[in-house]
């Protein structure tokens, strides 16, 4: 006699709570949340009967897989450690510059709880925001005062609003730029209500340029980094204490120099992008730029310079809007302490910029023993050329080594598949129809879990 199920299939799919209580998925609850897992299994499970309508087989594992599958994806969507092989440095899609371990766990002592973000206890009263991370900045670059907002965007926004609104800004046709995202210049100054006015060529701008476009209507100059590319050739730019010498009680001079380089080295690679200190040094009365590209932090805009026009930002109803939080503030100042102790060459950003070529190769080589002999043959190390990213120096590489990855019966693409989709993400490239991964951007103790991984892939295979 057949059995209830067999007689309709339709019953033999167990019950939902019956399903989350199964231990493969508890794992699952605890990383997405109950509600997101019920729903991934209510998908699976209507599509299953859909599949019973049609008199197709059912079995509760295959159910049971497909959930997992779901979930699988889904979990890959979760913010979490990811494995940067691409040598790319500043890389802004997997967060941009790397935060010290130190600080994030310092940062658990301090904020678990409350904290006096707003508070100041020595005249114990309510207090600013930012106080002594905005006073590390200042030290450190020589400002008058300080200004924290959530990125550069907002900080260039909010000084286009507050001293340019319904008036001109004039600003090089070579500078119009467009970053990641879709952040153009034009654009954000039209939201912020002030008038473009271009002047120059796209490759050629003179001080006279800038000198003839001035009106009673110039509230103005702004020179912008140009982020993500690089002019050679027959160019000409007038240098920022040019431009500031046009500076008057009503038209102030802003400077926004993207990445915010605070290093002055001569290990560094030659030509390096100027000091904050330095192009604050020029004259320009503001200067903005990025906490989580060359400056190493988390994301923030930083604005500096003259102290009445800081305290105006400071009154704009904007600001509200877009100012940061206590963990920004807290990593931020974690971060300049390290600038303010000479200790800039423990961060990770700059550890990888300052590591030779033969230490990256060493790294490559300490990899390569951690495989099998029989693995060693699908790994091979190889020259290449890391970049800085995050609009920092657009042209400039660095020599790096990287190891091409291979297995019999897998494309460059099937491995890269494999690796980004590991239990830790691992990202590499594929150049020259090669899988391969830049060790210059790769911690060491990123290398255990590679070579598990590429393990994993060779025995899967039957390499």
């Amino acid at each position: 006699m057949k059995t209830m199920a067999e007689m309709n299939p339709l019953r033999g799919i167990p019950q939902l709570e019956k399903i989350l209580s199964d231990e493969r998925f508890m794992p699952f609850i605890e990383k997405l949340g109950r509600p997101i897992v019920a729903d991934a299994a209510r998908e699976i499970i209507a599509y299953f009967r859909g599949e019973l309508a049609e008199k197709k087989e059912f079995t509760t594992e295959d159910l049971f897989c497909q959930i997992e599958g779901k979930l699988r994806a889904i979990d890959r969507t979760r913010l979490q450690r990811l494995i940067n092989g691409t040598g790319v440095i500043i890389h802004t899609n997997f967060g941009r510059a790397p935060i010290p371990r130190e600080a994030i766990d310092a940062l658990g002592k301090e904020l678990t709880g409350y904290c006096n973000l707003e508070f100041f206890i020595p005249e114990k009263r309510r207090g600013k925001r930012g106080g002594f991370a905005e006073s590390l900045v200042c030290t450190l670059t020589g400002a008058e005062d300080a200004l924290v907002v959530n990125n550069n965007a907002a900080a260039v926004f909010l000084i286009l609003s507050e001293f340019a609104k319904n008036r001109q800004v004039i600003i090089s046709r070579g500078e119009l730029v467009q970053i990641g995202g879709g952040f153009r210049i034009p654009d954000i100054m039209r939201e912020s209500g002030a008038h473009l006015v271009e002047v120059g060529t796209t490759n050629i701008t003179t001080r006279e340029d800038y000198r003839s476009a001035i009106t009673d209507e110039t509230a103005m100059i702004l020179s912008v980094h140009r982020s993500n590319f690089e002019m050679k050739g027959f160019v000409e730019t007038p240098s920022l204490s040019e431009l500031a010498s046009l500076k008057s009680e009503k038209i102030i001079m802003v400077r926004d120099i993207g990445s915010g380089n605070m290093v002055l080295d001569r290990e560094l690679p030659k030509p390096f992008e100027h000091t904050i200190a330095f192009e604050l040094s020029q004259g320009p009365d503001l200067v903005c730029f990025s906490g989580d590209k060359l400056l190493g932090s988390s994301q923030a805009g930083i604005i500096i310079g003259r102290k009445t026009l800081i305290q105006r930002l400071r009154k704009n109803s904007l600001l509200r809007i877009i100012r940061v939080d206590k963990v920004t503030y807290y990593l931020l100042q974690n971060i300049m302490l390290y600038y303010a102790n000479n200790r800039w060459q423990k961060l990770p950003l700059w550890k990888m910029i300052l590591d030779s070529p033969e230490a990256v190769r060493r790294r490559a080589l300490r990899f390569i023993r951690m495989l099998s002999p029989e693995s060693r043959k699908f790994a091979k190390t190889i020259s290449v050329k890391s970049t800085f990213g995050g609009g920092a120096m657009p042209a400039a590489e660095l020599a790096s080594f990287g190891i091409v990855l291979s297995a019999n019966g897998l494309s460059p693409q099937d491995i890269y598949d494999r690796f980004i989709t590991w239990r830790v993400p691992i990202a590499g490239i594929i150049a020259e129809n090669a899988f391969m991964l830049d060790f210059r951007t790769l911690f060491d103790g990123d290398l255990q879990e590679i070579a598990y991984a590429f393990e994993t892939i060779l025995t899967e295979r039957g390499n």
